[in-house]
């Protein structure tokens, strides 16, 4: 049977021998607030060092300047822990505030050791938070003893999460004086990870916060345009589709690489750490877009397609959600170093191009955004319209000094309106599945107004441009 025992100066070692045959590892009272050292600590880590047994120590927190007193541990422990020392533990049994013990815990979430976090099952509330956010280095040792009588009482269980139970505080260990805390584990982790303190390199990318924010859906799901995420800690998560987030917020997790399946054809442009700018031409949903088992973060994405308008975003580290980009533009921030999280890819629905004077062919727009320029005196010469989920559509457009032309039916091979004849479209009538508003020379904007082809925007008699126009599916 092992015992999983925490002491202090009033329950010292007895027996190391004992001790080290029935203690997988031991947990010890190192410092109370800023000022007090406890006197048997050099003794604890001696014995511990010399009998090669694992061991933890923890900061007793007084109620105020809990970070401080975190720095405080650090200090006094690095000055004569060796080559067992696990990590640290942060004690919030004074009724702490939970903003201070966070940043306690947050100066220990650098130190690149584990460490725990201690409360009391009645302070749950209180802490609930903070320990549902603890990144995944952070273990959570909660104290009930029912009756506490020596034995754990499955009538008072810790609450459901606790990865160290604290159970009495009067219990028998051999090689230690009578009556001290013992622990059982609760499965959420091994005897190996309390067992088990080597130091690694900080990521780049800081620590995951595996019980914060807001993960994916964890079952594949496909669509028009299906995408999978290969997520720091995780690997490929399961697929998404349409619109539906791959990966995380919330958790600063960095996103590895992508799978896309697309439409049809379509290329896409990955910033990685380290690399740069990758170009991926003519992906499959096989087509590993980034790098797996190097850690390295995907900062920007670019995707383009001569057949296919898509929508994407990405979240990224302390930025959050970037603004919807379409074909050929970069979703997330080069040069800033920070992580992309997540990533939404969807189908447009409608996408339309603008024909400008002086500037030719802008880049296509889709769904709400606008095409054209407003502010600039520009005129608004062509269009071309690309349904993608609003069924076939019509236009008829009156051009200077040409008047009303009907197109039927268009595509987005279809230019409606002229170029290089320097003519601005003044008024347009357009049916679909969709709605549409126009931006009018000395008037702005007009109502939004459905596409029925007999509604129009813009102006017929009065030689006044059209200058932008925004459409969106009903």
């Amino acid at each position: 049977m092992a015992y999983y025992a925490d002491i202090s100066r009033y329950r010292p070692v007895k027996d190391w021998r004992l001790v080290k045959r029935n203690c997988p590892f031991l947990i010890s009272k190192a410092t109370e607030g800023t000022d007090y050292t406890d006197p048997t600590l050099d003794d604890f880590i001696r014995g511990c060092e010399n009998n090669e047994i694992p061991y933890w120590l923890y900061a007793y927190l007084r109620n105020g300047n809990e970070p401080a007193q975190a720095v405080f541990l650090t200090e006094v422990c690095k000055a004569r822990a060796g080559k067992y020392f696990v990590g640290y533990a942060l004690d919030a049994e004074e009724g702490n505030a939970a903003t201070d013990v966070k940043r306690a815990m947050d100066y220990l979430a650098g130190s690149g050791k584990k460490f725990m976090l201690y409360t009391g099952y009645a302070d749950y509330s209180r802490y609930q938070e903070i320990i549902r956010s603890r990144p995944s280095g952070c273990a959570w040792w909660e104290s009930r003893y029912g009756l506490n009588n020596g034995t754990y009482n499955s009538g008072y269980p810790c609450h459901s999460g606790v990865d160290l139970h604290q159970y009495t505080s009067i219990g028998h260990c051999p090689g230690i004086t009578p009556q001290c805390d013992l622990n059982r584990l609760t499965g959420s982790r091994t005897e190996a990870w309390f067992c088990t303190g080597e130091q690694t390199a900080e990521d780049p990318d800081g620590t995951v916060l595996d019980h914060a924010g807001v993960f994916q859906e964890r079952k594949d799901r496909k669509g028009e345009v299906s995408y999978q995420g290969h997520l720091r800690g995780i690997g490929w998560a399961n697929w998404q589709c349409d619109g539906a987030m791959a990966g995380s917020t919330g958790q600063s997790r960095r996103v590895e690489a992508l799978r896309i399946s697309p439409v049809k054809h379509m290329d896409v442009t990955v910033h990685i750490r380290d690399i740069g700018d990758k170009l991926y031409k003519n992906i499959t949903e096989s087509t590993i877009i980034g790098t797996t088992g190097q850690e390295k973060r995907l900062e920007a994405l670019k995707i383009e397609s001569g057949d296919t308008v898509y929508l994407y975003r990405v979240h990224q580290k302390n930025l959050g959600w970037s603004r919807w980009c379409v074909n050929g533009q970069w979703a997330g921030e080069k040069g800033k170093s920070l992580q992309i999280e997540a990533v939404e890819i969807q189908v447009a629905d409608i996408a339309y191009l603008a024909h400008v004077q002086g500037s030719g062919d802008t880049v296509w727009m889709a769904d709400g955004m606008t095409a054209g320029t407003t502010g600039s005196a520009l005129r608004l010469e062509a269009l071309r319209i690309k349904s993608q989920h609003c069924g076939n559509i019509e236009a008829q457009a009156h051009i200077q000094d040409e008047g009303w032309i009907d197109y039927g039916t268009v595509n987005q091979n279809i230019l409606i309106g002229t170029a290089g004849e320097k003519k601005r479209l003044e008024c347009l009538r357009l049916k679909g599945n969709f709605e549409w508003r126009a931006h009018i020379q000395g008037t702005g904007w007009t109502q939004w107004t459905r596409a029925d082809g007999v509604s129009t925007l813009g102006t017929v008699g009065r030689s006044l441009r059209m200058e932008a126009v925004e459409m969106r599916k009903i």
